[in-house]
Parts: structure tokens; C-alpha cells; sequence
């Protein structure tokens, strides 16, 4: 990244989005918020070719007060304006604000976290030197083991048992007579750093810790369930002391999103209660449960909250699961307030929201009484609450269906995940009018994403078990491409690209 340049009274900003350049021209103004004349500022700016730009303001301590977007903006001049306003629509106090740009977004993998920066699903080979004794260490709790032509899976009772091998403390132990010869290959896929069968869904709480829901089934059940772990900041361990042995459940399979709410102490879980139609609130410190908001009230009854793929908390003590607005500090249907699904006639009756086997499926935002919902697998709408009933705000279209997603306050950024052919993330401005898509992050090693979590610069991407949609899922088996996720949790340290104090703008009443 280049150096910001003075020449000619303008500032130049070598961009990292190919060998775009960015001038920008007005780099002194004053914006009158509370007036009729002066209340909104236009910051005017050149490109030398097409890109997506993020005008970062910021106060004088170099806290993030706002962020406008110039995304998918051809060759040539362009502009944002801005009025005077923080995330919350509040008029900010008078003073000198600085702008910056952020002309590019790219992600690496932190090898730190888990192993080589993953959690989840490993694998390893193991060679066959002497067939007399076969001993190696597995770092993991195991999930098949492979030797030559045979495979042996975890029992019914998730544990390993066969005739041709011990395992104890770690330590794997071949029968000599099972068949393995000199030279043979033992391959061993193993968990780390515990069983992590089918990633769902994610939270972190401040100090780092991930609360990860996790699907599992075994030959004897119907259905899958749903269990909930928590983890150590690197990955590297349970925490025993939460729940019973670290976890807590098993729910029932409809279980599809967490949210950690450290000022309650509380941990709320959709769809882990009455047969997956209740959210569950639970213990933050212990795991221990508390009570279960909604549930199933019969068909026709408008309390019932349908094994809810999403949920996100409001204002005050509001949870919004689905499309139904609850007080969360009352159990069952004691605490419903109103019901209202907003999106459902522009999907032509289609469900509103992507089915709970997808979830989840909302998020909050910088206003408490909006949240994002991704719909039918196609789009993902901003969703207002009006105090009696819910309307859409507006929307945007996104190839490669959307599915969870991660609101960063830091940039009013939105990451969603896409289960497209290879792994992707997109990332998304609120403009506060409409959504705008600015980059993809992609990586060729993801599988189809399902959800992720933005904790100050490191995004998770979970990437299930599970195969896409039918659409998705027959592009991937013409390409010969792998149709099921990598059962992972991938840690990636973000890097924005940005060119500090582009100009200054001064705020007077």
C-alpha cells in the first residue's frame, strides 16, 4: 500500500483494488446539521477505475462515529454525502472529524487458532512400519478410521469398538491380525479439539470464547440433535467446568442459532426447546438452564413460534425470533407481544425466511429496533420493528445464497456466508437507504460457508457437514466438486486497506 501523496492541492490515494487511484477533491468542509442549508456535506472524489470505497469518519479520539459507501462505482468522478449523523442517527457534536478510505478488504488465515487455524475435522495418515506393532498418538476424539479397503466409524454409542484395534488415553493400538501389512496406509479422521460433528452456528463472547452449536446423529436416531460447546479463545480446549463436561443439550435438531448477551449473563439458544419451537435462555457463567421463550401453541395460534431459524435481540428486554416479537424476560407465550411477517408477499408465499435446516437467519444492527433477516435463500432485508408489527426497509439480491450472518459495529459492516461452489463471504454496507454490496472474500480451500461470527478483526467461517441447496449442490457435482462442507471452524485475521485523514470536516450548529 502506498503512501498518501500531496500534489496540486489534492490528496491522491493509490488504492489496493488493482491499480486503482482515488483523488480526493474536497478535503476541507463544514456540514450544518441542524439547518435547513448546510446540513449535508458532499464529499466529491475521483477514480481512475472501477472499485468499491468505504469513507470511514471518525471523532478526534479516532473512534468510528460513521462509515458511507461507494460501491460497484464505474470510472470517473463520484460522491457520498453525509449529514452530520452517527450510526444511531444522532447528531454528532460539534467539532473537526477526520475521513478516511478503506479501498480494499483481504483475509488470511491465523495459524495461531486450533490447528494450522481450524477446528473441526482432521485428518491424518499414518504409515505401516512394522504390522506387529502399530501404535500412534491421535491429537482428537475420532471419527473413522481407514485401514486399506476397511472402514471402521463411531459406534452407537460414539465410541470407537472393533476387533482390529485398542484405543486408550489417545493411543491407538492395531491388532496385528487385522490385516495391515508393511507399508500399508492407516488413515484416522479425528475431531479437534473435541467432537465437532456438523458446525451450525456460532457466537464470541469479549474475552474470545466461542459458543459453537454442533449437529451429531448416531445409527439408532431418527433425527439429528443439537449440542452446545464452548471453547477456549486458540481453540485448543473445552471448558469443562461449563455445562457438564463443557457442554450443554443434546436439543433437538431445529436448534439452529446462539447469542451470547454478557451484560444479562445469559446465553439464548433458537429452537432447543418443545420439540424445537422454544428458545432457550441459559446460564452464560454455568450453562445451566433458566426458562424457554415461545414454543408450539398449536397451528392457528399466532403465539407459536415455528421452529425459529433465527432469532435476534431488540430493545429493552425484546427478542425477535422469526417474525414474532417477545418480551425474553418471560417464559413460554407469557411474554408475546405481536406477530407480523413483512417479506412474506414478495416471496410469492415461499417461506420468509430460508428454512431452519439453513439457519440461522438474523442478525441485529446499530438500531435496536431493526434487524437483518437472509429470505428464501436469496436476499437479505432489513427489517424495522414499528412497536405493533414489523416492515421491510428495503433489501438486496445476492447470488449464491445467503445464509448466517455477522454485523461488525466497528465499520457497519455486514459479512454473510454463501453456500456457493467454493466458500464466500460477502461483505455488506447499510448505507442507512439500502444495502450495498462492496467485496467477496473467497478462499479456494472453503467448502459451501453456512455462518460467521466478526470479532473485532478475526472472522470465523463455520462450514457444516451438510450438502447446499439443489441448485447449488448440482452445479458442484458438474464441476466435480466436493457437494459437502469440511465440518470446520476457520479463523481468518481481516486486513482493511486504508488511507487515513483524506480530509477534514468540520460539524457546527
Amino acid at each position: 500500500m502506498k503512501k498518501i501523496a500531496v500534489i496540486l492541492g489534492m490528496v491522491v490515494i493509490f488504492a489496493t483494488c488493482g491499480l486503482a487511484k482515488v483523488d480526493v477533491i474536497t478535503k476541507s468542509l463544514v456540514v450544518y446539521p441542524e439547518k435547513e442549508i448546510g446540513k449535508i456535506v458532499r464529499i466529491v472524489f475521483k477514480t481512475d477505475e472501477k472499485g468499491s470505497f468505504l469513507f470511514v469518519i471518525k471523532d478526534k479520539n479516532g473512534n468510528i462515529i460513521r462509515t458511507l459507501s461507494a460501491g460497484n462505482v464505474p470510472a470517473g468522478q463520484g460522491f457520498v454525502e453525509w449529514d452530520g449523523k452517527d450510526f444511531s442517527g444522532n447528531t454528532v457534536s460539534e467539532g473537526q472529524y477526520s475521513v478516511s478510505i478503506i479501498t480494499d478488504i483481504s483475509w488470511s488465515i491465523d495459524e495461531s487458532f486450533g490447528k494450522n487455524g481450524s477446528i473441526g475435522l482432521e485428518t491424518m495418515e499414518v504409515r505401516v512400519t512394522d504390522p506387529e506393532k502399530i501404535t500412534f498418538k491421535l491429537p482428537g476424539e475420532i471419527k473413522k478410521i481407514s485401514i486399506g479397503e476397511t472402514e471402521y466409524y463411531k459406534t452407537d454409542t460414539l465410541a470407537i469398538a472393533g476387533p482390529n484395534y485398542i484405543i486408550k488415553d489417545g493411543i491407538v493400538q492395531l491388532n496385528p491380525t487385522g490385516g495391515a501389512k508393511k507399508d500399508d496406509i492407516v488413515r484416522v479422521e479425528y475431531y479437534y479439539p473435541s467432537f465437532l460433528e456438523n458446525p451450525w452456528a456460532i457466537d464470541v463472547d469479549q474475552a474470545g470464547n466461542l459458543y459453537i452449536l454442533y449437529r451429531w446423529k448416531t445409527e439408532s436416531m431418527k433425527s439429528p440433535a443439537v449440542t452446545l460447546v464452548k471453547i477456549s479463545p486458540d481453540g485448543n480446549k473445552v471448558f469443562e467446568d461449563f455445562g457438564s463436561n463443557g457442554k450443554i443439550g443434546p436439543f433437538p435438531y431445529h436448534a439452529s442459532q446462539v447469542i451470547v448477551s454478557e451484560k444479562e449473563g445469559k446465553i439464548y439458544v433458537a429452537g432447543s426447546h418443545d420439540d424445537g419451537h422454544g428458545t432457550g435462555v441459559f446460564s452464560l457463567k454455568t450453562g445451566a438452564p433458566f426458562y424457554s421463550i415461545g414454543g408450539y401453541f398449536g397451528s392457528g395460534n399466532l403465539k407459536t413460534t415455528f421452529t425459529p431459524s433465527g432469532i435476534a435481540l431488540g430493545p429493552d428486554t425484546k427478542i425477535y425470533i422469526r417474525f414474532s416479537a417477545y418480551d425474553r424476560t418471560k417464559e413460554k407465550d407469557k411474554g408475546f407481544l405481536y406477530t407480523e411477517n413483512p417479506i412474506a408477499k414478495r416471496h410469492s408465499g415461499y417461506p420468509p425466511l430460508i428454512d431452519n435446516y439453513w439457519g440461522p437467519s438474523m442478525e441485529s444492527s446499530f438500531s435496536p429496533d431493526c434487524f437483518y433477516a437472509s429470505t428464501y435463500q436469496s436476499d437479505i432485508a432489513k427489517i424495522k420493528d414499528t412497536g405493533n408489527g414489523f416492515v421491510e426497509l428495503y433489501f438486496l439480491s445476492i447470488p449464491g445464497s445467503p445464509v448466517g450472518m455477522s454485523f461488525d459495529r466497528t465499520t457497519g459492516l455486514l459479512f454473510a456466508a454463501l453456500r456457493t461452489t467454493s466458500g464466500e463471504i460477502a461483505v455488506i454496507h447499510d448505507t442507512g437507504i439500502s444495502l450495498n454490496e462492496l467485496w467477496r472474500l473467497m478462499d479456494k480451500n472453503l467448502g459451501p460457508t453456512h455462518a460467521v461470527r466478526i470479532k473485532q478483526n478475526y472472522l470465523y467461517v463455520v462450514e457444516d457437514g451438510a450438502k447446499p441447496v439443489a441448485r447449488i449442490l448440482g452445479a458442484m457435482e458438474k464441476a466435480k466438486i466436493e457437494p459437502q462442507g469440511k465440518n470446520r471452524i476457520t479463523r481468518y485475521k481481516l486486513t482493511f486497506a486504508e488511507e487515513k485523514d483524506v480530509c477534514k470536516i468540520s460539524v457546527k450548529r
